[in-house]
């Protein structure tokens, strides 16, 4: 055999036994995927998490999450007994640990509460078209809050986009601030509400709009709507109680109120609703 035949023989026998190793490589991998389950699958997408840092850990021991034992706490604390009563008043005088809010009322007990945001009473006042006070995010967190959201968006971009604070339990804990639409984002909102009922949020949600009367009253009456079952008459008289005597001319809000449609996707157990529906 000619020397330039056998270098040619030599480099295709090593090209051959580099593919098949290639080939079983592949073909161990096929294996492996498909002992795993892992055959045709994507990667799965991130879904942005609304719990905060001091609860990102589920706890499944004696103190695993319980709404039952959550509630009982928030109606022990506020000791609201129904959705017309107030801890702040229309000044933000009253409680001092809620100092920064307006007319904070209970929606659902140790998952969601309403009310405006103090801006107009503050040792230095502000334009009342504002979010929250730093004062007001901060004794939120405090106060164990996992999110607070704007229900408009004027100067939202001045806000802080969380806060950190030592909580009731003197713990590190991390309070979100989110800005969604009553009227148009009501599905991301009622998604955190889900979410805090069902042990994903370590904390209650405090929704506000600048007077805690129109709007926070729309995506309150949504949510008692979505999780309490309440019917469109006693909704719309809820709304209009609960703007202090300022009603009139917002037949659009009351509308869409009575329009509202609950989500099948955020049902909840029998259980859950006595624990944290309000009796009126």
């Amino acid at each position: 055999m000619k020397t330039g035949y056998f270098k040619t023989a030599i480099i295709l026998f090593a090209a051959v036994t580099q593919l098949t190793g290639c080939m079983e490589a592949a073909l161990m991998k096929g294996v492996q995927d498909a002992a795993s389950g892992n055959v045709g699958q994507e990667e799965p997408n991130q879904i942005p998490d609304d719990s905060n840092s001091s609860g990102s850990t589920p706890d499944t021991g004696a103190n695993a999450f319980s709404i039952q034992r959550e509630a009982q706490k928030y109606k022990d604390r506020y000791e609201l007994s129904d959705t017309f009563a107030k801890l702040t008043d229309n000044r933000g005088d009253g409680v001092d640990e809620l100092w920064g809010t307006r007319n904070f009322r209970v929606v659902l007990h140790g998952v969601m509460y309403r009310g405006g945001a103090n801006n107009k009473y503050l040792s230095t006042p502000r334009n009342n078209v504002n979010p929250l006070p730093t004062v007001g995010l901060n004794n939120l967190c405090k106060e164990d809050f996992g999110a607070s959201v704007y229900l408009y968006s004027e100067n939202y971009e001045t806000a802080p986009r969380s806060v950190s604070c030592q909580n009731t339990s003197h713990q590190s804990h991390t309070m979100q601030y989110k800005q969604y639409a009553a009227a148009g984002e009501n599905e991301a909102i009622l998604q955190m509400v889900y979410n805090r009922i069902k042990g994903k949020m370590n904390g209650p949600i405090y929704a506000h709009c600048w007077n805690g009367w129109h709007s926070s009253g729309l995506i309150s009456g949504m949510a008692l709507k979505q999780f309490c079952g309440w019917s469109n008459e006693k909704v719309d008289a809820y709304w209009v109680k609960n703007t202090d005597g300022n009603s009139s001319g917002f037949t659009t809000i009351r509308n869409r109120l009575k329009s509202f449609k609950p989500y099948v996707k955020f049902s909840i157990t029998a259980a859950e609703r006595a624990a944290i529906c309000p009796t009126n």
